[in-house]
């Protein structure tokens, strides 16, 4: 059909002067669209696999809400998070949005077909068996243990962040970042409640040291402001703020989530559309509600209904479905 059609148009400029030149131009043009359809149609599959990596990416940011020096995408207004709270600065117009960015490994990853299928397994809780093999790209292939379970560590009082602990830092937005392994996830959740009709907007993401030193500090002084000692505020900030070095924020994989229309980290987030979604939908993402009401004497925490952990999608169905916390649930597989 190709070469029928650039022959009749040949044919068409050899035989009328007058429109040799419109003729051979459609004859260029038809041979180029043909090329750029077949350059599609061959790598149809590669291109469906990178929309379909990017597509969530764009479609989703728009519902993070910054956490610190980032802008709100849907109200046009910044917040960030300060000495005195979580406050609303005016509104900037000549902000550049930061798009949402992925690194060249990330996509790499995604698009890369799964290396011995057979053998690479989820280490998730309930799916490891005696003598199950994984491969570790260093040390190749060896016995599964939940000790190799990143998703999993276990951060609180009695046991703070590791000295040596490592992980790659990821830009959901702006400032606002994760361990770069719970990206997909995070977004997926928040694409899941929109289409519920409830937005999540991220209030707290990933925050280093030095800025939980200056939360914690900033709780303590309330308290010996309303006249407690040194040490009293001390005890009593450390049930609401995690002490320095204790935080799951400061290895990416907690998030405090507010909503469009409640933007206050209080426990009446539980009975507001968003917290009842999150409580309900969240294991479904890998996310538990780290903090409980009726756990507190074993996390050593108050109640965050605002605060949610990633920990897999398993052991998140586990542990919400069995109304544990993550203190038991690790005991329980014997982490503990």
């Amino acid at each position: 059909m190709k070469d029928k059609f650039i022959l009749k148009m040949e044919g068409i400029a050899e035989k009328y002067k007058l429109i040799r030149k419109p003729a051979l131009m459609a004859a260029a043009v038809y041979l180029a669209f043909y090329r750029f359809s077949s350059m599609i149609f061959e790598n149809r599959r590669r291109i469906v696999s990178v929309v379909s990596i990017l597509f969530p990416f764009a479609v989703v940011t728009s519902f993070a809400y910054p956490g610190s020096d980032a802008v709100s995408v849907l109200s046009g207004r910044v917040y960030m998070e300060t000495v005195d709270g979580i406050v609303e600065i005016d509104e900037l117009d000549d902000i550049d949005v930061e798009a949402v960015s992925a690194t060249e490994e990330d996509i790499r990853a995604l698009l890369d077909e799964k290396k011995d299928e057979e053998d690479i397994i989820s280490k998730d809780p309930g799916t490891i068996e005696a003598g199950t093999r994984i491969y570790d790209e260093v040390n190749g292939y060896e016995e599964a243990t939940f000790e190799d379970d990143w998703k999993l560590i276990l951060i609180n009082k009695e046991n703070p962040v590791p000295d040596d602990y490592e992980f790659e830092l990821g830009t959901i937005r702006g400032g606002i970042r994760s361990d770069v392994r719970v990206i997909e996830h995070v977004l997926e959740m928040i694409q899941a409640a929109k289409e519920d009709g409830v937005t999540l907007g991220i209030c707290s993401p990933y925050r280093d040291y030095d800025r939980q030193v200056m939360l914690f500090e900033r709780k303590v002084r309330s308290y010996i402001r309303k006249g407690k000692s040194e040490a009293e505020a001390y005890e009593l900030a450390s049930q609401t703020v995690a002490i320095p070095g204790t935080s799951e924020h400061q290895v990416g994989l907690a998030f405090d989530f507010i909503s469009d229309d409640y933007k206050v980290l209080e426990a009446g987030f539980a009975d507001h559309k968003a917290g009842k979604w999150l409580k309900a939908n969240g294991y479904k993402y890998g996310f538990i509600l780290r903090y409980p009401d009726d756990k507190e004497n074993i996390t050593g925490i108050e109640f965050e209904p605002w605060h949610y952990r990633y920990v897999g999608v398993d052991a998140a169905t586990e542990i919400m479905t069995q109304g544990l916390c993550l203190e038991e649930y690790v005991e329980q597989i014997g982490l503990k």
